[in-house]
């Protein structure tokens, strides 16, 4: 887990980080997507509207966030981490108390409530994430790779029990109940995380992987958030053909795992199989996610950001043919080799880019993958209007995956300083 000759006080303060990374990658789908599974049906039943309006916030905040997310990559550059993730804590959970005071409520006003509390949640999320991300680009250098797998396992984790487990508190307290106990929890992170976490370790006298200081080359002190000024431009990152790679190749990964998810019980009883057994290899599938995003997290380590990113899109390639050729083992594959994603975007980031330019970087070519990202569920829709099945969509996705794999092929030069 941590790089050989690691420091003590660097293994305790990364092990308290790793801890609220997973927790807030955990939460990312749990409360960004996964809630809605339990909470529309109650909130259409109380508050007498429609599927669309009772999840409004959490569609608006969808979007919203392709923009919001450059914001927030931009104060972390200028303030740093500690303040920011806290503040992003806080408010979710005060997202949460609407929701369920929304719900409580009912009415007009209620609904106002459960609206604002949903582009909370979904948008402060996305907060977290890039907060995490940037904390594991300058805590880690050697063992990078597996503190994104550990990252990523959370997202797999997540897919196989948060549903399951929201429906529990909401049968065993009730709608309101849950959405408080939530609040809680939120609040107690935030605290944890004004804490314990900071930006970079040298903040606390560590440095990266806990290793012995050395000198820079040039002399000068490491500059913190509010000194550091980036190289990067927007114009600047729109010449390299690895931006590029970046934007439509993760972009591409992302509308795939979308795609593909949204209709991954459909997909599978078209080819004959019950309920009962999509259901089954969503579960082993998907747990088995939790094992192999460390495994990519390896590779990440080992053979490096590029190679890693090359074997995630042959293997994001195998799964799509399971669905373009209608092999149903190899179709639940896929919910086990779609967690590269969520791993090989900040790893090959950081590799072009450098951990103190991630979030220069990352917060303009973000925006190209999360809008593209952003067609994964009306990309399958649309094919199944046009034609009645979802068969073509598989063979464009098939298509669109090879060009990522050429893509990923070209992504090896590194701009980094660090």
């Amino acid at each position: 887990m941590f790089a050989k000759g690691a420091s003590s006080q660097f293994k305790t303060r990364a092990f308290i980080f790793l801890i609220i990374g997973f927790v807030t990658m955990y939460f990312s789908g749990c409360f960004g997507t996964d809630i809605i599974n339990v909470i529309q049906n109650p909130i259409m039943e109380k508050l007498g509207c429609t599927a669309t309006q009772a999840v409004l916030g959490w569609t608006i905040g969808g979007y919203s966030v392709i923009l919001l997310s450059f914001f927030f990559s931009t104060i972390i550059m200028k303030k740093g981490i500690r303040e920011f993730a806290t503040a992003c804590f806080i408010i979710m959970a005060v997202g949460a108390v609407l929701v369920g005071v929304g719900y409580n409520i009912g009415g007009g006003a209620g609904s106002a409530l459960i609206i604002v509390g949903g582009f909370l949640l979904k948008n402060f999320l996305m907060g977290l994430q890039v907060s995490v991300f940037q904390m594991v680009a300058l805590w880690f250098n050697q063992t990078r790779g597996f503190a994104l797998g550990l990252m990523g396992a959370a997202f797999a984790l997540d897919n196989a029990t948060s549903s399951t487990g929201l429906s529990m508190l909401y049968n065993g307290l009730g709608f309101t109940s849950m959405m408080m106990v939530t609040a809680v929890i939120l609040v107690a992170l935030g605290i944890v995380t004004f804490l314990f976490v900071r930006t970079a370790p040298q903040e606390v006298g560590l440095t990266p992987d806990g290793l012995p200081v050395q000198a820079p080359a040039d002399g000068h002190e490491e500059q913190g958030p509010q000194e550091f000024q980036s190289k990067w431009t927007l114009g600047k990152l729109l010449k390299l053909k690895e931006s590029w790679a970046i934007m439509i190749g993760m972009g591409v990964f992302s509308l795939t795992l979308a795609a593909v998810i949204s209709q991954f019980f459909n997909s599978l009883m078209s080819m004959g199989l019950e309920m009962s057994t999509c259901s089954m290899y969503m579960l082993i599938f998907g747990l088995l996610g939790i094992v192999m995003s460390p495994i990519y997290g390896k590779m990440v380590d080992k053979l490096g950001a590029p190679k890693a990113g090359v074997v995630c899109a042959v293997l994001y390639l195998v799964s799509i043919a399971g669905f373009a050729f209608k092999i149903p083992v190899v179709v639940a594959l896929g919910l086990t080799f779609f967690v590269g994603s969520p791993v090989i975007q900040p790893a090959l980031t950081i590799h072009v880019f450098g951990g103190r330019e991630y979030q220069s970087a990352n917060r303009y070519l973000s925006i190209g993958v999360n809008l593209i990202a952003a067609c994964g569920v009306p990309f399958m829709t649309i094919f199944f209007d046009a034609t009645g099945s979802y068969q073509m969509a598989y063979y464009v996705l098939l298509a669109l995956n090879v060009v990522v794999l050429l893509l990923m092929l070209t992504c090896n030069k590194s701009y980094a300083d660090d």
